[in-house]
């Protein structure tokens, strides 16, 4: 497999399953599909034009676009011409798209939609290297007559390709065929260069852990610039014989759920979260019986006949609504909280963590249907080496190691050892049966004033299982104590309130309630009494909006960027520690 590349392996696939849908979309409210066959035509037919147009092996070329059928025909063509894809989150703000597109170099760059037009737009001037942009969609035209860049559609290099013959690009499997840019969650983005070989040695891995069937259907929401989606939600499917179905947005994944069906969904924790308070406001929603059935059946042992019996009648109307057909739930990008796994899984939903990096391409563990732990994130994948340093830091080696940082040596070598082993900078530690558990990032270790070391993601996995917290970001770094910034869950708040005859407020007036704030404290000295002193939360902020990526606060796998949280909330932190 070594020799081989992404794109060759697709089209074996497509020579197996020519009539089988491969990727299916929604558009005015019809689901219209496209076929192996007519997938892998489509694909050499853009990849031709990207010839045509002057584009050909090493350039790098990126991409700023929602998960649809353009993104992977792109990806693929792009890998087609051997071209680099260079992805861009779509949450960025135009001045770091304008860093990773001059800091990959990017030839041309897909956009998809007017919204992300008018921020490449924004920063074209500072461009030193873009030459073209590749238009998706119906173009405004005020945007047209600001664009100084040459201006192509997609419709064009469709056209310029359909009567070009593909010439080859003799790729390698140990080739680069993609730059992803890291989330940034501590200074500015890296770009992680990943080869072929990269990442066919992590699909290979993760299917002989976690099966696929050829009957799976696969429900893409994650974004596809980020590398979770990217190996586990589109290259794993679509290498495999499966259906992907692009759904239309994160808010729009419960209609799209009952109306695709699907059997696998690639997913975050905070997506689980709010699976998880959905289900529970819709049970305190409906009659004191059905609330009390309800708790009686999570109460039940998991295949005894009450269980089953229960199952029935309440849990899967509970998976029906959910689509019905989920056979697997898998989870990444942050740490998932174990009562929420073993919730699911009382309900008849099967949640499997993994654990992995962009510089791994990115699985190196994962609990399999049939040997899973909660709380852990699994075990080593076949050809993953992992092993734990004194420092109790994560190292691994193996075939899905990333070559390097591109256009960085002092980075790489300092990430990757003369041994090979990558340091991947996850605390963590591996039980007798070779599960792994990560503790959290080295870097995101606070140390007190006093010199006590916190981790804050477990202490903020207590605070956001709390039924009245939504989210929360712990602070301690060189500081007396331990506080907490907390967005509390404000349908709950306003249900205390309700129960309690007192008036229904709007967050923003919420937050300086005095009733929430001794309600909070009363949670958080229940959460204090199981733990240490030193890690005890001694005062908090309550916060009327959650954390967005549109500030700049979450990464696209909605993990904290704590840097930003400090800066865009210093007033109300410097309050805490008066």
């Amino acid at each position: 497999m070594e020799q081989t590349t992404i794109v060759e392996e697709f089209f074996k696939v497509a020579e197996k399953y020519p009539k089988k849908k491969a990727l299916s979309y929604k558009k005015d409210r019809v689901y219209f599909s496209l076929s192996y066959k007519k997938l892998a035509q489509t694909v050499k037919i853009f990849a031709a034009g990207l010839q045509d147009y002057g584009f050909s092996a090493k350039d790098n070329l990126a991409i700023i676009c929602k998960n649809s059928p353009e993104w992977a025909i792109f990806d693929l063509s792009a890998m087609a011409i051997g071209a680099v894809t260079v992805p861009l989150h779509n949450t960025l703000s135009p001045k770091i798209i304008a860093y990773v597109l001059n800091h990959s170099r990017a030839k041309t760059v897909v956009v998809g939609g007017n919204y992300f037009l008018n921020k490449i737009l924004l920063v074209q001037d500072d461009l030193k290297y873009l030459e073209s942009i590749i238009f998706v969609g119906e173009l405004e035209k005020d945007l047209q007559d600001m664009c100084k860049k040459k201006l192509f559609f997609w419709s064009d290099v469709i056209k310029k390709g359909a009567d070009k013959e593909l010439k080859s690009a003799s790729t390698l499997g140990d080739d680069v065929c993609s730059i992803i840019y890291t989330s940034g969650t501590t200074g500015l983005p890296k770009g992680v260069c990943l080869t072929h070989r990269n990442f066919l040695s992590d699909i290979e891995a993760i299917t002989k852990a976690v099966p696929t069937r050829t009957s799976d259907i696969f429900l893409s929401f994650l974004p596809l610039s980020h590398v979770l989606e990217r190996t586990a939600g589109y290259y794993v499917p679509l290498l495999t014989g499966c259906q992907i179905v692009y759904a239309q947005s994160v808010k729009a994944l419960p209609w799209n759920l009952q109306e695709v069906k699907p059997t696998v969904l690639i997913c975050v924790p905070r997506v689980l979260e709010k699976f998880h308070e959905n289900i529970y406001e819709k049970i305190k929603a409906g009659s004191k019986w059905k609330r009390a059935l309800f708790f009686y059946a999570l109460k039940q042992d998991i295949g005894s006949w009450r269980h089953q019996l229960l199952d029935e009648i309440i849990f899967k109307k509970i998976r029906k609504k959910l689509g019905g057909h989920l056979r697997l739930l898998i989870s990444g990008g942050a740490s998932l909280n174990p009562s929420l796994a073993k919730f699911f899984k009382k309900i008849g939903l099967l949640i499997l963590e993994g654990y992995g990096l962009t510089e791994t391409a990115p699985v190196v563990a994962v609990n399999s249907p049939d040997n899973y732990k909660f709380g852990t994130v699994g075990r080593p994948l076949d050809g993953v080496e992992l092993a734990v340093d004194r420092e109790r830091e994560i190292l691994i080696r193996g075939a899905m190691v990333m070559l390097g940082y591109y256009l960085d040596k002092k980075q790489t070598a300092a990430a990757i050892d003369q041994e090979g082993w990558f340091h991947t900078g996850d605390i963590g530690f591996i039980d007798p049966e070779k599960f792994v558990t990560i503790i959290g990032r080295k870097k995101e270790m606070m140390v007190t004033s006093g010199g006590k070391n916190i981790w804050p993601e477990p202490l903020e996995q207590e605070l956001n299982a709390d039924k009245y917290i939504s989210q929360s970001a712990v602070i301690a770094h060189k500081r007396k104590f331990v506080s907490a910034l907390i967005i509390p869950a404000w349908n709950e708040i306003n249900n205390y309130l309700s129960e309690r005859g007192l008036k229904l407020k709007e967050p923003i007036e919420l937050v300086d309630s005095p009733e929430i704030a001794g309600l909070l404290s009363q949670r958080l000295s229940t959460i204090n009494d199981n733990l240490p002193e030193h890690e005890q939360i001694k005062k908090f902020c309550l916060l009327p909006n959650e954390f967005s990526e549109v500030r700049d606060e979450l990464t696209p796998t909605l993990k904290l960027r704590r840097h930003i949280i400090d800066e865009n909330y210093r007033r109300e932190i410097e309050a805490m520690y008066r």
